[in-house]
């Protein structure tokens, strides 16, 4: 498989949100090092990669949440490095702050010469509450909305299709109407850290047809079909490419400060071919795990990635599984 791109990743900003479907299952904690390091580690091992391999892109972001003071040297860094940080920022999970306090980031943000960010909204405030887990987060979210509009700072909403909020949709999109929202998108959440758990929560497509077609026109382009149409067309791109993640973290970076990025690359790579030669085929997966009378709407990615994680449980959870984003993963293309 190739290895056509290289993520650094570092998780040293706490997550104020503890929401149901957390890709990274974050616990209000940190796994990550300290940033300065971190950086000083990326921009090594990215120039290095420049150099030796120059058919990879290299990029590093942070995580669990963009609420640091590092924040403004982290979009520089990206612009430095044509990292997505430098234009784009994912902005769930900020602490509690005053409208002045939360207006002057904004403008700092956009001054900076972000050109778009986004806000997740789970459904109506009550519920989305409940999801985010801490009261007050819906109100937030509408404040962090109206400071970008005041500083001219685009933002999408990305909404979450769930069994459990789809009757909430048409009020959301009517109170989302009363804010200068620069568009909002629909998709379907993975099962993905804590998303397992969601999994009796996936839409069938019926209910998505049902739905009002503002919302249907801002679902996801990428084709998603039921598990049982999957199954029956057969249609299955074996993937030919792969992004590869290092997740660094305190008991490893001492480890890669000592590695060259052709190393690292190596390392990783190494990890991804074992997954690749312990897991069964797609046509295996599907014959053991598919469930041809499921109507639950699936992009093939996400349905793969089930079939997967069946196979990994039933296997003891002895394998490393290059799915979980807590530690180095991949994503095959």
């Amino acid at each position: 498989m190739e290895t056509v791109s290289f993520s650094i990743a570092n998780y040293c900003v706490p997550c104020q949100a503890h929401c149901s479907y957390c890709l990274l299952s974050s616990c209000g904690q940190t796994s990550g090092v300290n940033y300065r390091q971190s950086t000083q580690f990326a921009h090594r091992v990215l120039a290095e990669l420049s150099e030796k391999k120059p058919d990879i892109r290299g990029s590093f972001y942070i995580g669990y949440c963009m609420d640091t003071p590092d924040l403004w040297d982290y979009i520089r860094f990206s612009r430095e490095h044509l990292s997505p940080g430098a234009g784009f920022l994912q902005m769930n999970g900020f602490a509690f702050r005053e409208e002045k306090e939360l207006h002057s980031i904004m403008q700092r943000i956009h001054d900076e010469g972000v050109k778009l960010i986004d806000l997740t909204i789970y459904g109506a405030e009550e519920y989305h509450d409940r999801f985010a887990g801490r009261k007050g987060d819906f109100k937030l979210v509408m404040q962090m909305m109206s400071a970008a509009a005041k500083s001219d700072l685009p933002v999408n909403i990305s909404i979450p299709l769930l069994q459990s909020n789809l009757n909430q949709l048409e009020e959301l999109t009517k109170i989302l109407s009363d804010y200068p929202v620069h568009k909002f998108s629909c998709f379907l959440p993975h099962s993905k850290g804590r998303g397992k758990t969601l999994q009796d929560q996936r839409i069938t497509l019926e209910q998505f047809e049902s739905l009002p077609d503002r919302i249907r026109n801002a679902f996801s382009k990428i084709p998603h079909r039921t598990e049982a149409e999957w199954l029956k067309s057969g249609e299955w791109e074996q993937p030919e490419k792969r992004n590869l993640t290092l997740v660094l973290k305190r008991d490893n970076i001492r480890s890669f400060e000592l590695m060259n990025a052709v190393e690292i690359i190596a390392y990783l790579e190494e990890l991804d071919d074992r997954f690749l030669i312990q897991m069964p085929t797609i046509s295996e997966l599907a014959e053991r795990y598919g469930d041809p009378e499921n109507d639950q709407l699936f992009r093939f990615r996400d349905l793969l990635l089930k079939w997967q994680q069946c196979y990994i449980a039933n296997a003891g959870n002895t394998i490393y599984d290059m799915h979980d984003e807590t530690h180095h993963f991949s994503v095959h293309i």
